[in-house]
């Protein structure tokens, strides 16, 4: 009878050395596939993150109101302001649309401003319409990691900084109520993502 030669000590090193380069391959492979799964992920819900913020800013200026309000200094604003050129750029406005769902007798404007804050997109949310300190203000963060936000206001066929241009004082109420550009544009550029701009018409005459 023939007798089976066993493998060498050599042999079985070799065995042992390529089955664990095969098995740390694999692993490899799959971390890498489990890494870009996540990245996927992550993506995604920035994706996600980015449009909700994009909705909320388009819903809020498509119900722009033609209702002025007064600060907590009492100084009387239009239904649609902001300023690219301020140490703060920012977009303050009022809109129809809030939801009373116990049908209180209450208003359904509410005046929403947006500004950038240590990174953070903030909607600030008055309260009431006329407020009188801004403990009535609440505000939320839309979206994080937000490098710049800007806006523009388009009249006289050109864009400008800031709206309205005119002196406040030159206005009654009822004026003021009516007082809008004919577009507003709206941009932020994200840490990650780079820069999103999107340009709403408001149909102003001015």
């Amino acid at each position: 009878m023939k007798q089976t030669k066993g493998f060498s000590l050599l042999e079985v090193l070799i065995a042992v050395a390529v089955t664990a380069f095969i098995a740390a391959s694999a692993f490899s492979i799959l971390s890498q596939a489990i890494k870009t799964k996540e990245n996927q992920e992550a993506n995604d819900e920035r994706l996600a993150e980015l449009q909700r913020a994009m909705t909320r800013i388009s819903l809020d200026i498509q119900l722009l109101a033609d209702r002025a309000v007064r600060n907590e200094f009492g100084d009387l604003l239009p239904p649609l302001m902001g300023d690219k050129s301020a140490e703060e750029s920012f977009l303050s406005l009022t809109r129809q649309g809030k939801r009373n769902p116990a049908n209180l007798p209450r208003t359904e404007m509410e005046r929403v401003t947006y500004r950038l804050k240590e990174g953070d997109l903030i909607r600030e949310q008055w309260l009431m319409l006329d407020i009188a300190s801004t403990d009535q203000i609440v505000e939320r963060s839309l979206i994080t990691k937000v490098a710049k936000f800007e806006v523009e206001f388009y009249t006289e066929e050109q864009w400008i900084d800031s709206w309205p241009q005119s002196d406040l004082a030159n206005y009654n109420r009822n004026d003021l109520a009516t007082l809008k550009p004919k577009a507003v544009k709206v941009i932020i550029e994200l840490e990650d993502f780079g820069l999103v701009t999107q340009v709403y018409p408001l149909g102003g005459g001015q």
